[in-house]
């Protein structure tokens, strides 16, 4: 596994860049942006035990996601997500696994092997994850791994189940209310490894997200754009 994970890095680390058009600071510090207020709300720690991210839908698309290319270091790191709007108008807005404490200057589009942004790249075309359930996550690659394991034992042994409404439903309802759910889903025989989940924006779509690398170039952050603001 560390020889694969090895290859993998070397084989995609170097290559061509692109850069968000918007500065991702505007939502992750401010309280109200263009008159509409942000919430700022803390989802809990995400364990990366390979140092390499898997960003996509949970129910539809985890067996076979790619991690993003760039590797960082493996440690535990906060997340945290922002919503936009007011009461039961709310939405989930953006994604933010902070890295470190270091503050992003420029936003570095994340990307999977097959990916280059020497490809044609314009307006309303873009890179980005699959959200086909209205819900995505994010994990560690060494994860991944061992949430498929857990789910294939769990429709071996309920072959007509639904991962959604048997594992996951009643944990969404108790933190939140409506779209803006969100769930930490630690695995039952590896609690040491989760995956962290949640309500999309306006639900199915396709998301980019960006590195945020500081004024030395390290990367500080990793954040989701749900395309809401």
């Amino acid at each position: 596994m560390l020889d694969f994970f090895k290859s993998f890095f070397l084989k995609y680390s170097t290559r061509k860049i692109r850069y968000a058009a918007q500065d991702y600071n505007l939502i992750l510090e401010q309280q109200i942006v263009n008159g509409i207020p942000l919430e700022h709300r803390y989802l809990g720690k995400l364990t990366l035990s390979s140092g390499f991210v898997v960003a996509c839908d949970p129910l539809l698309g985890l067996h076979d996601a790619l991690p993003f290319t760039r590797k960082v270091p493996t440690g535990e790191y906060p997340v945290y997500m922002v919503l936009s709007g007011s009461g039961n108008h709310r939405k989930n807005t953006l994604i933010k696994l902070e890295l470190s404490d270091k503050r992003a200057v420029r936003w570095e589009l994340a990307m999977v092997p097959g990916q280059s942004s020497g490809h044609s790249y314009i307006a309303d075309v873009y890179y980005g994850f699959t959200v086909d359930a209205g819900i995505g996550c994010i994990c560690d690659a060494h994860t991944q791994k061992h949430y498929n394991s857990y789910l294939e034992r769990f429709f071996k042994d309920n072959p007509n189940g639904n991962i959604y409404d048997s594992l996951f439903a009643s944990a969404f309802a108790r933190n939140g209310i409506e779209e803006n759910h969100s769930f930490n889903f630690y695995l039952p025989a590896r609690p040491q490894q989760n995956v962290i989940m949640f309500h999309t924006g306006y639900g199915d779509g396709i998301y980019p997200a960006y590195w945020g690398l500081s004024e030395e170039g390290d990367v500080c952050s990793f954040v989701i754009d749900f395309m809401v603001l």
